[in-house]
């Protein structure tokens, strides 16, 4: 850089270039980035704002002239009456050169944290639309010892490993290095990535809870909510007769490692059968495909028809269990649904198609043209 301009040293300029330098740290610390106009007003430039005469003013504003001249900054002028002077019309400025505007406040380049080396390795290095990327940028992985763009580098690896049955903390270990607890509390970043409603990795193996009719069964039917679940268990009017049910919180139920005995645990209610005949009848069909016909009855959402999906993943030809669902299609028809805000559902992903035929035929051109909801616990 050039030899710096005596006027440079003054103290009102010293406190001019401080409030640009402080802008510059703010924009870097929120990644905003400083290719903007800004008003030039009194938080900016006190000095000139505050002069008592006009010949000062000038003064000042010869100063912000010559800083354009200089290649640091650019200025804007606002429309104004004839015979204003250009600092009387609305003046704004954007940054050009921010080194050198460092150098002249004897301010370098400050150390970045670990928040703002992350965005700029995700926006860098992270293989995914510009959207996602957005999102990684919330959440931030520091592991000691490791560069940004490095950690960012083994998470590309996680689209080809979202179909392998694993914890979280066993992704974490073969993403980075053996070490299990990094991703712990960073499911959201996991689904973010992958584009998912949900974390597909569990922090521990999914939880069934399975309840067995006396009288035997010859279908299983997974059902969203655990109210809804419970009260199934101790239905007096067959509405459940010949179905062995499940519930699974969430989306684990679709989880692939749900087939595996290290990634699932079933738990049978004591309401039911616990008759060994029984009970390995299901876990046969858990753990070996053997064919029982599958349905799923969920809350009447968005969220409903994705677990919905990821059930006819892992259990091809899962089907949405009509008899719950009739009821709920008709209140909805009729009006009685619920506002996606109401509920806290507002962020909900759309679903074009389940693979189901009831549902996409049915449920999914519903819930599009009605845009409401409808709660399983309500049925």
């Amino acid at each position: 850089m050039e030899k710096l301009p005596h006027w440079v040293s003054k103290p009102e300029v010293r406190q001019f270039l401080d409030k640009l330098v402080d802008r510059l740290d703010r924009e870097d610390r929120s990644g905003v980035g400083s290719d903007r106009f800004f008003r030039l007003d009194a938080k900016i430039y006190p000095a000139l704002a505050n002069a008592t005469f006009d010949d000062d003013r000038e003064l000042l504003w010869e100063h912000v002239e010559a800083m354009a001249d200089w290649g640091w900054i650019e200025i804007k002028l606002g429309k104004g009456a004839p015979g204003q002077r250009p600092y009387e019309c609305g003046p704004s400025l954007r940054i050009k050169d921010a080194q050198a505007l460092r150098q002249a406040a004897d301010r370098p380049l400050r150390k970045k944290g670990p928040a703002e080396l992350w965005r700029e390795a995700v926006r860098a290095y992270l293989v995914a639309p510009e959207e996602i990327q957005e999102k990684i940028c919330r959440y931030v992985i520091d592991i000691p010892g490791r560069e940004a763009s490095v950690i960012v580098g083994q998470l590309n690896q996680l689209n080809s490993l979202k179909e392998t049955p694993m914890l979280l903390r066993e992704l974490s270990a073969r993403l980075f290095w053996g070490q299990s607890k990094v991703l712990d509390n960073k499911g959201a970043l996991v689904a973010a990535l992958l584009d998912l409603p949900e974390c597909p990795f569990d922090k521990a193996p999914v939880q069934l809870q399975a309840f067995l009719p006396e009288s035997g069964f010859d279908e299983v039917l997974f059902i969203e909510n655990l109210v809804s679940f419970d009260a199934a268990t101790r239905d007096t009017v067959g509405r459940f007769k010949g179905y062995a049910l499940i519930f699974a919180s969430g989306f684990m139920g679709g989880a692939k490692r749900i087939r595996s005995p290290s990634g699932a645990s079933l738990y049978f209610s004591s309401n039911g059968s616990l008759e060994p005949a029984k009970t390995a009848k299901l876990l046969s069909w858990l753990r070996t495909a053997t064919p029982i016909p599958t349905w799923f009855w969920g809350d009447l959402d968005y969220s409903g028809m994705h677990i919905l999906a990821s059930l006819r993943d892992v259990f091809p030809g899962t089907q949405a269990w009509a008899p719950g669902y009739e009821p709920m299609l008709r209140a909805l028809l009729a009006g009685q649904g619920h506002a996606p805000e109401a509920a806290g559902k507002a962020l909900q992903k759309s679903i074009d198609v389940t693979g189901c035929n009831y549902a996409d035929s049915l449920l999914l051109p519903a819930l599009k043209k009605v845009g409401a909801f409808v709660d399983q616990e309500s049925f």
